[in-house]
């Protein structure tokens, strides 16, 4: 008698195991949450991965320089567009060589920076870099490549019509300087550098747009050094 009683309750128990497991099967479990690929963390650790060796590059630009002040007063649009080449070395060697619309040069060995307009027979001198508008951020952001992460808090900026399959980031020093604005980069999926802009603190915006780069290239020192053409003013600018 116990045993018919026993083999009973192992049949129901069975039973009710197997029903159990075939209703639930149909009940699907929460998804786990999906890594964002494209996360301010993903986007940082892949640049300072790409570039951690990266010691020079050139590249083809397209900068959109905007000064929504002029554009209130005057009710048009005050964008400037120009193209030409750009080359960077560590740790801060710059030289913008400005083809359309007009060709200009701007160079710097980290000390000095050389403005030329060619055009115009006439050449700019900085004796210090700091008072050469935009360059010592970009300077300082080339130069930090690959250590954006500990330089800078980042979130991620919204797409860009103009920057079809690229990732943009706005980047917010970790030290504030007041002097400073906003800086914001782009890159493609394979974390190549694709762009960035400069937004001063009074609201110009300089966007360079980034093609045919080439990263380590052999640039001798020469790239980096100016000598004033003859029949050429010199102007020395100075702090303010």
């Amino acid at each position: 008698m116990r045993t018919g009683r026993f083999k009973k309750k192992v049949i129901l128990g069975l039973l009710a195991f197997i029903l159990a497991g075939f209703l639930g099967s149909g009940r699907q479990a929460p998804a786990a949450p999906v890594p964002d690929p494209w996360s301010p963390e993903r986007v940082l650790q892949g640049l300072s991965g790409r570039y951690c060796r990266l010691n020079a590059f050139t590249a083809a630009y397209r900068r959109v320089a905007s000064t929504p002040a002029m554009e209130q007063v005057f009710k048009s649009s005050s964008h400037q567009v120009a193209t030409g080449i750009i080359y960077w070395a560590r740790p801060d060697r710059l030289k913008l060589e400005q083809v359309s619309p007009q060709p200009e040069l701007i160079v710097t060995d980290g000390s000095i920076v050389w403005w030329h307009l060619l055009g115009e027979h006439l050449v700019y001198r900085y004796r210090n870099v700091d008072v050469a508008n935009e360059l010592k951020p970009l300077l300082v952001f080339l130069s930090g490549l690959d250590s954006l992460s500990r330089d800078f808090s980042a979130i991620v900026a919204p797409l860009d019509s103009t920057r079809p399959n690229q990732h943009g980031l706005y980047l917010n020093p970790k030290v504030a300087d007041e002097s400073r604005g906003q800086l914001t980069l782009w890159c493609d999926e394979t974390f190549a550098l694709t762009g960035f802009r400069l937004a001063s603190v009074t609201g110009e915006t300089s966007d360079f747009f980034l093609t045919s780069l080439k990263e380590n290239p052999s640039l001798k020192p020469a790239t980096f050094t100016f000598q004033v053409p003859d029949a050429t003013e010199v102007i020395d600018e100075e702090e303010q």
